[in-house]
């Protein structure tokens, strides 16, 4: 017979049993539960991730619809103006459809479609011609003027994407750097015979056989090749019709995000080693920090700036020269004055032009401009302006003949911008001293004269239409320290501001980036150009 203490012992063992099975029990629960919930989670995560990169999918789709219609528009600039009737296979469409799709090359799942997106009043694209294709397409006013847009959109499986897309006409003003010609202005060339046969044979392009021929009437010369150097830094985007010349390792661009252009084919630049007849024996490779581009559609200037004669409000329209004093929102113009702002007569006082342009024409203007051989007279008969001063709002100044900059030219607002056009040469005033050497016949360099200009500033956008900027005398008398450029340079022939052997100025040339959205009034455009995009929207 068990004990009492027995029994109890056995009861207290099976209590402890079913203790143990019922933990056992909501410890399988837990862990379950847990397993649930993980496994929910991951599989959430797992959509999320899918979708996110469906999404990427559907974007890098669209991305590569906006590259194949820039393609075609690079091709062809009148592309635009087809509408959908660009041949098949095609992704362009009418507005409001996205029936005509092409997949993404390399992808079997990705694909895009082209919107093309009329301006208001409008609901198609109308190609029957070019008329009815710029009255549905192109805006026809405002800051947005000469613009025409698209949508692609991007598909991958059941996610989309579309990227707006704004083309604007390619702009001399998209550039911290432009020339058409890398190589020197025919009127640095030494006599009048060489001149006259650089006009000719140093008006080619190098791919054209620049270097391949001597200049007529020059005794054996040939056109000078001007190189990009070590230490260069052109902090912008750049664009050239000709090709680069090479000397040891420049920088070119800032980022990815800056063009590097060139219309050679490839390669579109040579150390001057490889250039025929350069007589240097310097080699290198430019440092492409912007994205170089060759075979790049040659952009072309109107042949003057007659046109903003036109625009110019009466009593800001000048004939001959003139010295334009700039102070804010005013200014004060004179005659008879060139290196101060004072003296000469005073023909106009007050506030800038509404319209913001001032134009100065030739009277009579003849006899060819020399670098070498400047003398800054009082009067003129030709449209030239003398213009130094700070200014706050937009402006733009164009003569019929040169500009000469006298003093620093900054900008003193956020909506200010300053454009200098001149048919012929944007220059730099530099009084020098010259000796008359009896032996050679000729006048020489004696150094720099009263009233240099030391560590220059420009802020503006510059065009020389026919000739270059140029430092006057750049060839002779000390150092001047440095020429900053805040804006944009856009010349024919390329200028020298100084020599390699200490003479004229170092140059320090920085892109202005409000020039991709705002231009001084009125400023010239290309009539022979490429179109770029100038905007995108996601959504």
């Amino acid at each position: 017979m068990k004990t009492i203490q027995q029994r109890i012992r056995q009861a207290g063992s099976r209590g402890e049993d079913g203790f143990t099975m019922i933990m056992t029990v909501l410890g399988l629960a837990l862990v379950a539960m847990l397993a649930a919930v993980a496994v929910t989670a991951v599989q959430g995560d797992s959509h999320m991730t899918f979708r996110d990169y469906s999404r990427k999918q559907a974007y890098e789709a669209a991305k590569a619809g906006l590259d194949e219609y820039a393609y075609h528009l690079h091709k062809d600039n009148g592309y635009w103006a087809k509408c959908t009737n660009v041949g098949t296979p095609t992704a362009v469409n009418q507005p409001g459809s996205t029936t005509n799709r092409r997949t993404v090359p390399g992808s079997t799942s990705a694909s895009y479609a082209i919107e093309l997106l009329p301006v208001s009043g409008y609901s198609t694209c109308d190609g029957t011609n070019i008329s009815t294709a710029t009255a549905s397409m192109l805006q026809p006013s405002g800051t947005m003027k000469g613009t025409f847009r698209v949508r692609s959109t991007g598909f991958a499986g059941e996610t989309q994407v579309s990227i707006t897309a704004t083309f604007k006409p390619a702009s001399f003003l998209d550039y911290v750097y432009f020339t058409q010609l890398e190589t020197s202005d025919p009127v640095t060339y030494s006599t009048e015979s060489e001149i006259k046969g650089a006009y000719e044979q140093c008006s080619k392009t190098m791919a054209e056989g620049r270097y391949k021929t001597s200049i007529p009437n020059s005794g054996g010369n040939y056109c000078d090749v001007i190189s990009f150097v070590s230490g260069d830094n052109i902090k912008g985007p750049m664009h050239t019709n000709d090709a680069f010349a090479i000397c040891g390792k420049p920088t070119l661009g800032r980022n990815a995000n800056d063009p590097v252009e060139v219309s050679a084919p490839p390669q579109g630049w040579y150390s001057t080693k490889e250039i025929e007849h350069s007589g240097s024996s310097c080699t290198g490779t430019p440092n492409f920090a912007g994205t170089f581009t060759t075979n790049s559609p040659a952009l072309l200037p109107p042949a003057t700036n007659a046109s903003l004669a036109s625009l110019a409000e009466a009593q800001f329209r000048f004939k001959g020269q003139v010295k334009i004093c700039l102070s804010g929102a005013t200014m004060t113009v004179r005659t008879g004055s060139t290196s101060t702002c004072s003296g000469g007569t005073v023909v106009y006082s007050g506030a800038l032009p509404a319209n913001g342009i001032i134009y100065v024409e030739n009277i009579s203007c003849t006899g060819a401009y020399s670098p070498f051989l400047t003398q800054y007279e009082a009067t003129s008969e030709c449209g030239n302006v003398y213009v130094q001063g700070t200014y706050s709002k937009p402006l733009t100044i164009a003569a019929g003949n040169d500009i000469v900059v006298t003093g620093n030219i900054t900008q003193t607002s956020e909506e200010a911008v300053l454009g200098l056009i001149a048919n012929n040469f944007i220059r730099v005033y530099h009084p020098v001293e010259r000796r008359f050497n009896s032996t050679r016949n000729q006048y020489e360099c004696n150094g720099n004269a009263a009233g240099i200009l030391k560590n220059l500033e420009i802020d503006a956008a510059i065009l020389a239409i026919n000739h270059s900027f140029i430092v006057d005398s750049y060839n002779c008398g000390a150092e001047l320290g440095t020429l900053t450029v805040q804006g944009a340079i856009a010349q024919k022939y390329r200028g020298a501001v100084g020599t390699s052997g200490g003479t004229g100025y170092l140059k320090n040339y920085e892109y202005d980036e409000r020039l991709h959205t705002i231009a001084p009034p009125s400023f010239i455009e290309p009539v022979q150009s490429d179109w770029v995009i100038g905007r995108e929207t996601v959504g």
